[in-house]
């Protein structure tokens, strides 16, 4: 028992330290709200001419040029050198894009840096939910898998405050100080056992998940006995079509990104205090964003304690129908200037806490748990080249979609996606609470010539008759 709680916290603590590269992420998508007033300014902090709303848009969303760009090579970086060595090198564009901004003269330089910290963030999705997923036991893999997006809105809150009160200068100066102290911090960490594995370095895995386990000898040999028969032949992009398991993993992936995109999320993070200042809310601008971003960490630590008891499915159906009501509330206040000022940030409150738990959370979980660890990194980078492209598209043209549609249009538009978004989980999210990765990866190629199928009780891996779980849609 004593070696079971020292695993468990190496690998909380691993979880941690590796998903500090969310917390950069968090920075990203929060720096611009707080520092949006600034730059319109007269002075401004940077240049010598305001801002204008069209060139903040770009601020917003030109990181996700530099996120696209980095879905063509993080995934195969992972594959091929590893999931712990790739986070470090992760880091090191989050440092350079806060440096250039730090350091700009004009608005071009400003794009450059938002560019290259987007190419970190990128690499951050993509590769730091399958270090987690690969060192984490199967009976905490949720829990540990929720860390992504709780450090997302940590890092995220933690900008919405400090720039409420600082400068730029200041609050460029933190923010960059985070993926320093990340690489430092890091770096001490072993590799994933499943990765050494797959590339034939069965004693280095031996070690690294032995360390991971808390020195649990007996523990160790049973996981690495599951990893037997994993393939290292080379892969491409035509590996990620030749199985029915990876085609429905893709086909699930794209459903998720689809999801985190048109439920409206980054639109609202990255334009809170424009929309509280434009609706007329009793609550500064700075405060509204500060009270939805902390009631979105709280809901974050929600999703922690339930992931992997309420099970994945469950915690999506709920999320989604919780965001379309809160959306679609926020539609007809706009609509029909609804008198009472308190409903859009109760309304905005409501769609974060329901995104936080679970649809922000969940999708990433379970996309590292539906592929095999050798084409893992490959298929989440294709994953995210949709998910980046995505993002890019809500943010930069959700100012033109406000023209268009008004913001009573583009409220009932996310709610309506949200509503989609509901039968999507029903037909399509397979539950992977409590199971192994290798009898997940075997369902969804709907593999029966297997009569028994593991699944996870505490430490120890339990055999069960197919009959007895509920079957993968």
């Amino acid at each position: 028992m004593k070696r079971d709680r020292i695993g468990k916290w190496r690998q909380f603590l691993a979880a941690i330290l590796a998903n500090l590269s969310a917390f950069c992420v968090g920075t990203m998508l929060g720096w611009t709200s707080p520092m949006q007033p600034l730059l319109e300014s007269d002075p401004p902090p940077v240049g010598s001419i305001p801002m204008t709303r069209e060139e903040i848009s770009w601020i917003g969303s030109i990181n996700f040029i530099g996120a696209i760009a980095g879905t063509f090579i993080w995934g195969r970086i992972s594959d091929r050198i590893g999931r712990k060595t790739t986070a470090l090198i992760v880091g090191l564009p989050f440092a350079f894009g806060w440096t250039i901004i730090l350091f700009s003269w004009n608005h071009v330089m400003l794009y450059i840096g938002r560019v290259v910290i987007g190419l970190g963030c990128s690499g951050a999705i993509i590769n730091t939910p399958m270090y987690v997923t690969e060192i984490a036991e199967d009976s905490i893999r949720g829990s540990l898998g929720s860390f992504l997006m709780m450090s997302i809105n940590t890092g995220c809150l933690f900008c919405y405050i400090i720039g409420s009160f600082t400068s730029f200068h200041t609050l460029t100066t933190i923010c960059l100080s985070i993926p320093i102290i990340y690489i430092a911090s890091f770096a001490w960490f072993p590799e994933s056992p499943v990765f050494l594995y797959t590339k034939g370095l069965k004693e280095k895995a031996h070690n690294s998940l032995q360390w991971y386990r808390g020195g649990d000898p007996l523990q160790t040999e049973k996981e690495l006995n599951l990893l037997e028969g994993r393939s290292k032949k080379k892969v491409g992009y035509r590996t990620l079509i030749q199985s029915r398991g990876t085609i429905k993993g893709l086909l699930i992936g794209f459903g998720f990104v689809f999801g985190q995109q048109f439920c409206g999320i980054l639109a609202i993070l990255t334009y809170t205090v424009t929309i509280f200042k434009e609706s007329g809310s009793a609550l500064t601008p700075h405060a509204s964003a500060i009270i939805v971003g902390s009631l979105q960490l709280v809901s974050s630590l929600l999703s922690f304690a339930l992931v992997d008891k309420a099970g994945r499915r469950i915690l999506l159906g709920t999320s989604y129908a919780a965001m379309a009501l809160a959306l679609i509330t926020l539609g007809v206040y706009f609509k029909f200037s609804i008198p009472y000022p308190w409903i859009p940030v109760t309304s905005l409150s409501l769609h974060v806490i329901a995104y936080s738990f679970g649809a922000g959370p969940v999708p990433f979980i379970v996309m590292a748990e539906i592929f095999p660890p050798q084409i893992r990194g490959l298929a989440m980078s294709v994953i995210q080249l949709l998910g980046t492209s995505l993002s890019f598209a809500s943010v930069k043209l959700f100012p033109s979609l406000v023209l268009l549609l008004g913001q009573s249009g583009c409220f009932f538009f996310y709610g309506g996606c949200c509503l989609v978004l509901i039968f999507f989980t029903l037909l399509a999210v397979p539950e992977t609470k409590g199971r192994t990765l290798q009898s997940i990866i075997n369902r969804l190629n709907g593999d029966s010539g297997d009569e028994t199928t593991d699944m996870v009780s505490g430490n120890n891996i339990v055999i069960m008759p197919k009959k007895e779980l509920e079957p993968i849609k």
